[in-house]
């Protein structure tokens, strides 16, 4: 009977019981970079006419930097008559603090130096403007404008590199001008060769010391080479990753390196130079798999020091090879998983990250579909999942880490929004949706410590030349905290959208994964309807709550009609993707004893798909004398003892297993439990008074 009992109220409390906390997201401060009169530089026009590979340009790649309290980004002047690089700094630590910016007179060069030599008028999404500030000697270095340039044809600008002089970082806003900066150079130390470099990056180790990286060669054959600043020099360039290998297996990586909780890591996927071939050697197109490295030091070209996910030692170079099995560093194919072309593709890099848990989260995008890998660190093997609210990693958004929650910023519907799920889950939900009126097309984020920031380029909707190239920058700031879990209440009715009463005759239903019970109406259009006939046996108020998909309307509207009772034109609110449902709520209905009627009319064309439909008691709804505030179990995890903190003076308790079998049963004494003698796992404490009880999950370690 137990074993019952416990399973109901697993599934009652299975949000609560999952973790005590969740993440929480607060804006704090929405600023622009740029002036009234400025805007950064977008590739307005035509493709292959006005630009070459895409029209980002501002910001895009490693082009923010936070640290003591000051924030960092590089842009790009706009428009195309101007495109000078461009820094700006913002004291955080002050409030309402402006923007500073220094012009530099380097001018973005365009698609193979077109713009500077007058060929052409084609920009080039390529030329990143990466950055970084050294806390040694607290300099500023900034690496920009290159993709895979010759000295030959660019002398002067084949690799740019431009850095402050000592103890210039922090100087006082009036003193922030570009003569704090050395000249402009073509190398970070001189005798290293630099030419056909791509995509820079700069990352800050713990100590301050930085750590350059990029690309030499071209796509699907190049290598990764790294340099290591002490505050002092640069070191000579080596190679991390080589891809100019012998065919088949000749390639190159996409992806990137952090440093995370001490460590540095690199995740990234492979792009094969034969991988536009109709009869590709290694059957993938664009990018493929998932592969994973790290150190637990400052990389050095030793390979001594460098790791698999399974912790065994690995050589440098990393060399990938198209038979996995000799692939050192691979740790799925998702193109295998969940591919549905011939060649299964992979267009962007992955995004990844790891928790000072050591937690390994990717997440890609394979054939449309977004795909999820994760692991804590003590399983053996990464589980995985696809669709549903899984991000897109093609906003070019990263995953981050915050304490044991793992989030994704993306960009829907041109605003902010913000996904997470618990390290080693698959259980994202929407924390964020920005709000505000100004629409965003692409950004860059970054985090520190407990902050979010995210550096944004306003869609202006204007993509003509001379006009549409010079578009405003924005920059947010958000906290990152937890906040502990309020208790949820069941449904008292649940009601499925495909399992109406009666309906319209050309009712379709849809299937999702995403979707309760797996399926969902299909293109709900207008003067549809759906009826749903149920019973209450308890006379009330209740709140009834419409789980709902609409992607591209802001007007979505049905008529709700309950016993009779019509409430007219009901707005559904829009979601931004029919993978997700939103909630939509009508409070305060008054239901009869008995038999009850919902109907819903929807009244725009194809702008609706719903889910399911839940009602809640009101009284079910009140506040439970177990709350956030009345009961604390710590720590958790713990070696077997746990604290328990209460207002509530008289508890008694169980201990089950997850398979819900009682293993204890008892009553708190000196709120106090004492576990030690059970085995290191998973278990689930129930606390109970006179008349109510909760349900914690606990750790034994």
């Amino acid at each position: 009977m137990e074993k019952v009992i416990f399973s109901v109220l697993l599934i009652c409390f299975f949000n609560q019981i999952q973790g005590q906390t969740k993440l929480a997201v607060t804006l704090n401060e929405a600023t622009k970079v740029t002036k009234q009169d400025e805007g950064g530089l977008y590739f307005a026009g035509t493709k292959d006419v006005n630009y070459r590979f895409g029209k980002r340009i501002s910001p895009h790649g490693d082009c923010i930097d936070v640290i003591n309290g000051y924030a960092f980004v590089t842009w790009y002047k706009g428009g195309m008559d101007k495109r000078n690089l461009m820094l700006s700094r913002k004291n955080l630590n002050v409030e309402n603090s402006p923007w500073i910016t220094i012009q530099f007179p380097h001018q973005h060069v365009g698609q193979r130096g077109e713009l500077l030599n007058g060929t052409g008028i084609r920009g080039d999404s390529h030329n990143t403007a990466a950055i970084g500030v050294s806390t040694i000697d607290n300099t500023i270095h900034i690496i920009y404008d290159m993709h895979a340039y010759s000295k030959t044809s660019l002398p002067n600008d084949f690799f740019n590199y431009s850095v402050s002089k000592k103890e210039m970082a922090f100087v006082p806003d009036n003193e922030f001008t570009l003569d704090i900066f050395n000249e402009k150079r073509n190398y970070l130390k001189q005798g290293q060769n630099y030419e056909r470099m791509t995509y820079p990056m700069i990352h800050r180790a713990n100590d301050g010391s930085l750590i350059a990286r990029y690309r030499k060669g071209g796509s699907g054959n190049g290598d990764i080479l790294l340099s290591h600043y002490d505050g002092n020099s640069w070191s000579n360039n080596w190679i991390y990753h080589e891809g100019t290998l012998d065919l088949p297996n000749r390639n190159n990586m996409y992806g990137g390196e952090r440093f995370l909780n001490g460590k540095f890591y690199s995740g990234f996927s492979i792009r094969y130079s034969t991988n536009n071939s109709t009869s590709t050697s290694n059957g993938y197109s664009l990018n493929s798999g998932l592969y994973y490295a790290y150190t637990n030091e400052i990389p050095k070209n030793i390979s001594s020091q460098w790791f698999d996910v399974n912790d065994n030692p690995i050589s440098l170079p990393i060399k990938n090879n198209i038979d996995s099995a000799q692939d050192p560093v691979q740790i799925a194919q998702p193109g295998d998983d969940f591919g549905t072309d011939t060649f299964p593709k992979s267009g962007s890099d992955p995004a990844w990250t790891v928790t000072e848990n050591g937690a390994i989260h990717f997440v890609q995008r394979v054939d449309g579909i977004n795909v999820h890998y994760y692991k804590k660190a003590e399983d053996a093997n990464f589980s995985k999942n696809a669709g549903g609210l899984i991000p897109n990693p093609d906003t070019r958004g990263e995953v981050y880490s915050y304490k044991n929650h793992v989030f994704m910023v993306e960009l829907l519907n041109g605003k902010v929004n913000i996904k997470t799920t618990l390290e080693g889950e698959n259980n994202w939900k929407i924390i964020y949706s920005g709000q505000e009126t100004t629409s965003y097309n692409h950004f860059d984020a970054f985090v520190e410590n407990d902050k979010l920031y995210v550096y944004m380029m306003e869609d202006t909707g204007n993509n003509t030349v001379g006009v549409g190239d010079k578009r405003p920058l924005y920059f947010q700031e958000f906290t990152l905290s937890e906040e502990e879990v309020q208790e949820e209440v069941a449904p008292t009715v649940l009601l499925e959208a495909e399992n109406f009463t009666t309906a319209s005759s050309d009712i379709q239903i849809g299937a999702s994964s995403s979707a309760s019970g797996g399926e969902y109406v299909d293109s709900f259009a207008s003067n549809q309807f759906l009826e749903y006939k149920f019973t209450i046996t308890e006379v009330d108020e209740y709140d009834i709550v419409l789980f709902v998909a609409v992607r591209n309307r802001d007007d979505s509207v049905m008529d709700v009609e309950i016993n009779g009772q019509l409430y007219e034109n009901f707005l559904v609110a829009k979601t931004g993707d029919w993978n997700i449902y939103g909630e939509n709520k009508i409070e305060n209905v008054s239901l009869n004893q008995g038999e009850n009627v919902i109907r819903l009319t929807q009244k725009r064309s194809l702008s609706s798909e719903p889910d399911k439909i839940e009602i809640f008691s009101k009284s079910a709804l009140k506040v439970n004398i177990f709350n956030s505030n009345t009961i604390v179990v710590y720590p958790n995890p713990s070696k077997g003892v746990f604290n328990v903190k209460s207002q509530i003076k008289k508890l008694n308790y169980k201990l089950m297993s997850p398979q819900g079998k009682v293993l204890e049963k008892r009553d708190l004494i000196h709120n106090k439990l004492d576990f030690v003698k059970y085995p290191k796992g998973i278990y689930f404490l129930q606390l109970n008074s006179e008349d109510s009880f909760i349900v914690k999950k606990i750790l034994i370690k």
